[in-house]
């Protein structure tokens, strides 16, 4: 392999293109082809073609890059240490690139799917300095990472991407990350939640049900770490944060569509879904039938 270049380059990425998802990185790549990108606060989840090549990363960011094909060969190099071979690659493997960590790999022409999320996500899950244990790692065989890998990438091209649901679910690519390393992970001790906080998370989910709602926004509102929250609330109420959001929304959809004669695209917003064809699809998926349907066979 030849010398890393010190100049941050994104080959054809670079011409015009915005890059805030690479963060403070040296990144160094042939082509890359991006089919679906998109950020939420803390995670980027991507897809894309690479050429083949040589890709150098160091970035300050956590980053899942999941094998979507067969790739026959990889050379790797992490930092200055021997360059190795992997051999013969099979779709659903993956490669942890922790941040701070320069590794270089060169294999042919491929399509990945990859989960890049900030350091600080881990500041409300793990003991402090736990992730200085965090290394290169590859190939790395874990089918609960690859299907929240894949479950983040086609939020992308579902076009209604629910903020609760990412945020749960890279919470659970974080912890599952840290176990790689960390063994059996002791998280910071659980507090519970207690019956007036769970009234309190749940008037608000209520008050803000048009509002765009967050896991962290509702852990806050609870005092509990997203983590935690998210485990305490299923306890409570048999169903986690998202889920209970949704049949909320749904309620709410249910009732106004039986008392009202208002547009479904107006009853939509005001139950908090995307849009008109995002209640469809909740309500078609859950109730059977369209919300068009279900207020006809009303009369």
């Amino acid at each position: 392999m030849p010398a890393p270049s010190e100049r941050g380059s994104t080959g054809e990425l670079a011409s015009g293109e915005e890059c805030e998802w690479l963060g403070n990185s040296l990144w160094q790549a042939p082509k890359l082809d991006i089919s679906g990108i998109k950020s939420w606060p803390a995670i980027t989840a991507m897809s894309f073609h690479r050429d083949g090549g040589e890709t150098i990363w160091r970035g300050d960011r956590h980053r899942l890059v999941l094998t979507l094909e067969e790739v026959p060969l990889t050379l790797l190099q992490v930092e200055q240490g021997p360059v190795w071979q992997s051999p013969l690659n099979a779709p659903g493997v993956l490669g942890f690139y922790p941040a701070g960590v320069t590794v270089r790999v060169v294999h042919p022409a491929a399509r990945f799917a990859q989960v890049l999320w900030d350091t600080n996500f881990y500041s409300s899950l793990l003991l402090e300095g736990a992730t200085s244990r965090f290394e290169f790692l590859f190939p790395l065989q874990d089918p609960l990472l690859s299907q929240i890998v894949t479950t983040l990438v086609q939020e992308i091209d579902g076009g209604f991407a629910d903020t609760i649901l990412v945020e749960s679910l890279g919470t659970a690519l974080c912890i599952r990350v840290a176990r790689h390393f960390v063994g059996h992970l002791s998280l910071p001790a659980r507090k519970g939640l207690s019956p007036e906080r769970l009234r309190r998370v749940r008037d608000y989910i209520e008050a803000h049900l048009d509002d765009e709602l967050s896991l962290t926004m509702l852990a806050d509102i609870a005092c509990l770490s997203p983590y935690h929250f998210s485990r305490s609330f299923k306890e409570a109420i048999g169903v986690g944060p998202q889920r209970y959001v949704m049949q909320r929304r749904l309620e709410r959809a249910k009732r106004l569509l039986r008392q009202s004669h208002r547009p479904i695209a107006m009853i939509a917003q005001e139950a908090g879904f995307a849009d008109q064809s995002h209640l469809t699809q909740v309500f078609h998926r859950e109730m059977g039938v369209t919300p068009a349907r279900f207020r006809a066979e009303l009369v």
